[in-house]
């Protein structure tokens, strides 16, 4: 799955060569190992180890984090949105059926 929540394309048969021989050469512990220092770098203030691992955390193409921090103050208010708006539909559902209930009740009492 990518970012959009869509199935990638299957991988052509020269990319999954590629990525075999990549495998290959930089085997998984080796791979977590870098991954790991480079985190640690960027944690104490190195800027090159922040910019890798962004390049590789967010994609290739540059993000600026206004625009991520934006998305996702955008998803939250949207949601907010939806809660509230959910709670009000429950609300007015609780009060039509009250009203029935009392609209009831009196015509009992009137027979």
């Amino acid at each position: 799955m990518n970012a959009n929540g869509k199935a990638n394309p299957p991988r052509r048969p020269i990319e999954r060569e590629y990525l075999a021989t990549l495998n290959a050469a930089v085997p998984l512990e080796t791979w977590q190992a870098i991954c790991k220092r480079a985190a640690d770098d960027a944690l104490a203030g190195d800027g090159k180890a922040r910019e890798w691992l962004a390049k590789w955390l967010l994609g290739l193409e540059s993000r600026l984090l206004t625009a991520l921090a934006a998305q996702e103050t955008t998803i939250d208010a949207v949601a907010a949105a939806n809660l509230e708006i959910d709670d009000r539909r429950q609300e007015v559902d609780d009060d039509r059926e009250q009203l029935e209930s009392d609209r009831k009740f009196r015509k009992m009492l009137r027979h």
